[in-house]
């Protein structure tokens, strides 16, 4: 039996557990179809090997997910919607593997399930990360067992034991903090196809009495700015999380209005913590700073020097490390990405430039996104944060241009409320960072170029993309 399996039939038979728009299922149901499943797998691909999975947040995506696990096999969530090359990448790097066709799945297996090896990963999850190059995280019992202890109790998912669920699950922040660590509590999983139409989820999320909801930044922004035009409710919500990117908290006395009785948490992590590094609460004394919060039980994070990865001091900035039992242990067939990103001591590099002051995480960029103005390293976060506080900015995107006297200038990259000039936002930003942060173009935009999960895409902002580019700000 594989862990998950082992969640599931740990819980009562006839309690709730995953729903979408048209098929819902109890634990008992849920497992006798996924065994059912995992034996016409084991029939037709034998075991050991990786199961591509397109992912869609249907149940039927899950069972087979399950299913795959059960077989003997490795199951490998997909995005439907990757380009052909993509999906070629990652069978490649995962070496002996299927694609499976969830259309042409059956159920109707017989016959007896051998033991899984304890060798193969419990599942991969591929992360391209900044370089655009598929690299796949195995992840292990270990870690997915202490990630899910941890993560559902500092939720409190007990307690709280339902979710609404409108990410894509090819990525790991809804499909394990949310799908199968809601498993693991017995809890109940509510798919929504779609995030197109939020009044009729709103709606849906009350009348199912749905406890928590997960979203990144751009799905706070999307609630926040229809709210305004068409008020909406979900007051059953008691868990309210974001993650992906760094949330303007700006948002939050309009995402409180819509979400009235949540507990809000914003988290940081990546994929190769199973997926969570840390937490901060809304009523914490620090929630107002520009800081992620503190490590999930178990973790230790430390900041490293950049050249030789020597530790460094309280409040000193390099790059955040992080080591511990939801840390895994390398790329799948990646040994040359395994030791850029992971230390010999098992510890995983974040890429992120941050410092630690009594124990909160501050992150300052992306080392590679890091601006090299006139020789000097900026931040494009640093200068978002500023924006954020401008009456007048929805929301923010800093990248660099080329310039042949300083090697880069900021240029920050804005969405209105209302037309504002370039000498109010200069004079504004002065006020707030040092000379050199200061953007020195600006450019008003209708949206960002962001990946499924909300992430921004900071490569591709561009002066002279008319897609989303509307004019340059004099």
């Amino acid at each position: 039996m594989s862990l998950f399996a082992s969640w599931v039939e740990r819980a009562r038979p006839s309690a709730p557990a995953i729903a979408d728009d048209g098929e819902r299922l109890t634990y008992g149901e849920l497992l006798a179809r996924s065994l059912a499943q995992a034996r016409a797998l084991r029939r037709v691909h034998g075991a050991g090997r990786f199961l591509l999975i397109p992912a869609e947040r249907s149940v039927r995506f899950v069972r087979t997910l399950l299913a795959a696990s059960i077989s003997g096999n490795v199951p490998v969530p997909i995005d439907a919607q990757a380009p052909e090359r993509v999906v070629q990448e990652i069978a490649r790097r995962c070496g002996d593997s299927v694609r499976l066709d969830l259309d042409a799945q059956t159920e109707e297996g017989e016959g007896r399930l051998p033991e899984r090896d304890p060798a193969l990963p419990e599942l991969v999850i591929f992360t391209s990360g900044t370089s655009g190059t598929p690299k796949g995280v195995p992840m292990s019992a270990e870690n997915l067992t202490h990630s899910a202890r941890a993560i559902t109790g500092y939720l409190d998912y007990a307690a709280n034991p339902s979710a609404a669920v409108v990410l894509p699950l090819h990525y790991s922040y809804a499909l394990l903090t949310q799908v199968l660590y809601m498993f693991y509590v017995g809890g109940t999983v509510r798919l929504f196809d779609n995030f197109r139409n939020p009044i009729k989820l709103a709606r849906a999320v009350e009348a199912e009495g749905l406890l928590t909801f997960c979203g990144v930044p751009s799905t706070y922004h999307s609630l926040c700015t229809l709210h305004r035009l068409t008020p909406l409710s979900m007051p059953s919500v008691r868990v309210l999380c974001s993650a992906g990117a760094a949330m303007d908290r700006q948002l939050l006395p309009t995402v409180k209005e819509i979400f009235p009785n949540a507990r809000f948490f914003d988290n940081y992590g990546m994929t190769e913590a199973t997926p969570r590094i840390s937490y901060i609460r809304d009523d914490d004394p620090r929630f107002a700073e520009p800081t992620c919060g503190t490590p999930i039980e178990g973790l230790e994070v430390f900041v490293v020097d950049e050249r030789d990865f020597s530790v460094k001091g309280e409040g000193e900035e390099g790059i955040l490390a992080i080591r511990g039992p939801s840390i895994v242990k390398g790329y799948l067939n990646d040994p040359e990405s395994t030791r850029r990103a992971f230390l010999p001591d098992g510890s995983v590099l974040s890429g992120d430039i941050a410092r630690i002051s009594g124990g909160y995480i501050y992150l300052l960029g992306r080392r590679d996104e890091m601006l090299k103005v006139g020789g000097e390293k900026v931040s494009p976060l640093e200068v978002e944060r500023a924006l954020a506080e401008h009456e007048d900015v929805i929301a923010s995107a800093v990248g660099g241009l080329d310039d042949p006297q300083r090697g880069q200038i900021p240029a920050a990259y804005v969405e209105l409320r209302r037309p504002v000039d370039r000498q109010t936002l200069t004079e504004f930003l002065r006020a707030r960072l040092a000379p050199v942060k200061v953007p020195v173009r600006y450019f008003e935009v209708r949206s960002f170029p962001l990946t499924a999960n909300g992430k921004l895409q900071r490569a591709l902002l561009s002066p002279n993309d008319p897609e989303r580019v509307i004019r340059e700000i004099v």
